[in-house]
C-alpha cells in the first residue's frame, strides 16, 4: 500500500483556518489517489496537530512500504531545505523497510499567477476573471 502525506506549516490551534486547509487539501488528494492512505500531517507543533512522524507511523502500521511525503509550501525555505529532509532521514532509519519520498514544494507556478490575478481583478474592479 501506498502512503501520502500532505504537509503543511500550520499555525497555532486558536487560529485554525490554516490547520482545516490543510485537511480540505488531504481530503481531496485522497479522491484524486483513491489506492492510496493520505494522511495530513503539519510542522508547527503549535498547531496542536499530527507531525510528519506521527503521520508516517500511521501510514506504516496500515501497511505502506512506499511514504510520498507532499510539501504544501509555496517556497523552498528552511523546512524544504534542512527540517523536512532531516526527519525523512530519520524516518528512513526507524523504519528501514520503507521508502521515503519527497515530492517538490509548490514553488512558482504560473497557474499560481492567474489566482492572484484574480484576487486583484476581484478587488480593484468589482469582477472576476
Amino acid at each position: 500500500m501506498e502512503g501520502i502525506i500532505v504537509l503543511g506549516h500550520g499555525s497555532r490551534a486558536a487560529v485554525d483556518e490554516a490547520n482545516l486547509f490543510l485537511e480540505r487539501v488531504a481530503a481531496e488528494i485522497a479522491k484524486i489517489f483513491p489506492g492510496a492512505r493520505v494522511e495530513p500531517a503539519w510542522m508547527n507543533p503549535k498547531a496542536a496537530r499530527q507531525n510528519l512522524a506521527g503521520a508516517a507511523a500511521k501510514l506504516v502500521a496500515a501497511g505502506a512500504r512506499k511514504v510520498i511525503v507532499a510539501p504544501v509550501f509555496l517556497t523552498d525555505g528552511l523546512h524544504i531545505r534542512k527540517d523536512i529532509p532531516e526527519e525523512l532521514a530519520d524516518l528512513s532509519s526507524a523504519y528501514p523497510g520503507v521508502e521515503f519520498v519527497l515530492a517538490r514544494h509548490i514553488g512558482f507556478d504560473p497557474r499560481i499567477v492567474g489566482i492572484v490575478a484574480e484576487r486583484i481583478a476581484e478587488v480593484r474592479d468589482g469582477v472576476s476573471l
